[in-house]
């Protein structure tokens, strides 16, 4: 567990610094918008508008960021300067309004007025005005000095009752701002779907969208496996960027369920993962337990060759020297998986300079589908599938233009000069040497534009080098990239000793744990609880053996329990999902009742023979066996049968309710003694 946080806490840290970059211009825009609402208003209106800000595609991270960025302004943000209006460099004061808290007009105007009034901290003096008043806060806005900026955030405004919403957004005299909270896409727009014309036409609205989609998939994915200055802990495999592009094209594109670190840290040598909580292991390294995970240690740390010969290395004597190799082993795969995020850059640098910005709407079965700025191409990469994406590029390069040409150069000068890492950027310094000489061999003439030589250069569309001199020199550029990106993508990481400790290579994503499937989990534990409480304890106690009443294989397939031996509520579901459509709840019962009679016996039995085992005397045992049926007799009398069918009453109405908690049956009105059953596909 302490690998694990290590490692998700650091490639969490990292994905929050990129979705908040990805999210700053939004933020800016959301503030500039609120504080700038009344200082260019389009003067000549027949009446006061309204400013309505909707937000698309917002997450609770980007509404905390949009409140810190209201309460603490820019510096260099322009006041408004309108006499009236002058809230520039006043405090702002926000209020956050919900469905639940707004059923009726007075329940919302409530709530907007007492949540200005009542954030002063001070008790609020007696008044004639109700505290649904609007008056009340246009006069407590007009005793602020300096009055403040009202915001009002509207979230799930989808559930907002249009009606009340029509009257509340009519408020005059107060330079106030609603910030409605969309879960709807932006197109087409709920408020100009629900809302009418004489309501819109007295609301100023602004659209803001959040990033989103494939894109912010794609980015967040390449800037925190693909990225040259950033090494996450642990690197996922094509396996589970599978699952996640999937994933983002057919479901959701959201950032929420990306990472599943958990599945993988459960394997016991990952705990080597970290080197500082690696050092933490060695007392547990004479542990019985631990020692066979040492041993398998060792092995997979020799080569190929000393494990097929009968002289191997020599084992290190102190725990020590084995994480040392651990260490030498992980710097090795560190080393490849560096040259394979820089290769993969190179190549999509010169993809996006040659072809363009890679559209991240379209499949793998479109024209431009396979291209290196794709999803899909980051799992391509790592199973060494993209040598024709690189051919196609690295042609490209051989067919630009100067202009271009230089755009390339520049770039990559820029890309491999500005790595942080010194140790990548010295590995990288046979390129950087190329790289100086090329551009002292490029032409001083540029290429003349198409139509107006004054006009900037055309880049879209490609075309071929005007002069030999640069088309000789484009196609050395291209053969050079084609070399360089086949021979830093040529490497496998799960070649590597080791390699599951930081990588996990085919494994799938473990889907579970964002689709857990609760409803077959439910039906599956109903069926057969002893395998999950069998289940439970296992993972409790990992090196227990683990029984419940007879051992697997004992009685039945692989330990299965008699109907007799489940819990009530397994009996019931038993016989339930053995009924039709309709289940008469007398027939049910009378059925479940023959179940606990005959658990009854069987509980006897099982009496009868512990006592016999007690007896040490043949000749009592006889006379045991003999007062048997007296004592039988006995007990069942009137009382004792009487409270067995209380108690099997009881049992049935508690196992009926559990049940019903859970959803499997619904009432109707109909018959008052039927029930109907809600599931049908129940496994065998």
């Amino acid at each position: 567990m302490k690998a694990y946080k290590v490692a998700w806490t650091k490639c969490l840290e990292h994905v929050r610094s990129i979705l908040q970059a990805l999210s700053a211009s939004v933020v800016d825009e959301v503030a500039h918008e609120v504080i700038h609402a009344y200082s260019d208003v389009l003067p000549g209106l027949p009446y006061p508008e309204l400013p309505v800000i909707a937000l698309f595609g917002m997450n609770a991270s980007i509404l905390s960021d949009v409140v810190k960025r209201l309460d603490k302004p820019e510096d260099d943000e322009e006041a408004a300067t309108d006499e009236q209006d002058q809230l520039g460099d006043a405090h702002a004061l926000h209020v956050h309004l919900y469905p639940a808290e707004c059923g009726s007009i007075i329940n919302m105007m409530r709530a907007l007025v007492t949540g200005f009034v009542d954030q002063e901290g001070d008790k609020r003096k007696a008044t004639s005005l109700a505290a649904f008043d609007v008056n009340l806060l246009v006069a407590w806005h007009a005793a602020q000095q300096p009055r403040p900026r009202l915001t009002a955030f509207l979230h799930e405004f989808e559930r907002f009752d249009a009606e009340v919403v029509k009257d509340v957004m009519h408020v005059p005299h107060l330079p106030l701002v609603f910030v409605t909270v969309m879960t709807s896409p932006p197109t087409p727009s709920f408020l100009h779907t629900m809302y009418p014309r004489s309501t819109l036409a007295l609301l100023r609205i602004r659209e803001v969208i959040a990033p989103g989609g494939l894109a912010m998939i794609n980015e967040v994915l390449s800037k925190t496996f693909f990225d040259v200055d950033f090494e996450p802990a642990l690197m996922l495999g094509p396996g589970s960027l599978d699952y996640i592009a999937d994933f983002a094209r057919r479901h959701s594109a959201s950032p929420d369920a990306l990472l599943a670190h958990m599945k993988h840290f459960a394997q016991p040598l990952t705990v080597l993962a970290d080197e500082d909580i690696a050092r933490q292991v060695e007392p547990l390294s004479s542990s019985p337990d631990f020692a066979s995970t040492l041993g398998e240690l060792h092995t997979r740390l020799l080569p190929p060759t000393a494990q097929d010969e009968s002289t191997p290395l020599p084992r290190p004597e102190t725990f020590n020297g084995l994480l040392e190799r651990v260490s030498g082993a992980h710097a090795a795969f560190a080393q490849i998986a560096r040259r394979v995020r820089v290769g993969f850059a190179v190549a999509r640098l010169a993809e996006r300079v040659a072809l363009g910005e890679t559209p991240q709407s379209s499949s793998r079965t479109a024209a431009n589908g396979n291209r290196l700025g794709m999803l899909e191409a980051l799992s391509d990469v790592l199973r060494g599938r993209v040598d024709s994406q690189v051919r196609y590029v690295c042609v490209a390069v051989k067919k630009l233009r100067l202009e271009k040409l230089r755009v390339l150069l520049g770039e990559l000068h820029n890309f491999w000069n500005d790595i942080r890492s010194v140790e990548l950027r010295n590995d990288e310094g046979d390129a950087r040497i190329w790289l100086v000489g090329v551009n002292s061999r490029l032409p001083d003439n540029v290429d003349p534009a198409p139509n107006d030589p004054s006009a900037p250069p055309d880049f879209d569309a490609p075309m071929a080098p005007p002069d030999p001199e640069t088309k000789a020199l484009a196609a050395e550029v291209g053969e050079w990239l084609l070399e360089y990106i086949e021979d830093h993508l040529a490497h496998r990481l799960d070649e590597r000793a080791l390699w599951d400790v930081w990588y996990t290579g085919g494994a799938p994503f473990p889907s579970e744990l964002i689709n857990p499937a609760p409803r077959a989990a439910t039906v599956a534990a109903l069926l057969r609880p002893h395998d999950f409480v069998r289940a439970h304890a296992q993972l409790a106690r990992p090196g227990g053996v683990v029984t419940f009443g007879g051992a697997p294989g004992e009685d039945g397939d692989e330990g299965e329990k008699a109907l007799w031996e489940v819990p009530d509520t397994s009996i019931a579901f038993r016989r339930y999902v053995e009924a039709g459509r309709m289940v008469n709840v007398f027939d049910w019962f009378e059925s479940f009742a023959l179940v606990l009679e005959n658990q009854r016996e069987h509980l006897r039995r099982r009496a009868r023979a512990a006592d016999g085992d007690g007896k040490t005397s043949k000749g009592k045992g006889r006379a045991a066996a003999a007062t048997d049926g007296e004592d039988e007799d006995e007990e069942v009398g009137e009382e004792a049968e009487e409270a067995w069918k209380v108690e099997v009453q009881a049992r049935f109405v508690r196992a009926l309710h559990e049940l019903d908690y859970m959803g499997f049956v619904r009432h109707t009105g109909r018959k008052a003694d039927h029930v109907i059953r809600t599931i049908y596909d129940v496994p065998d």
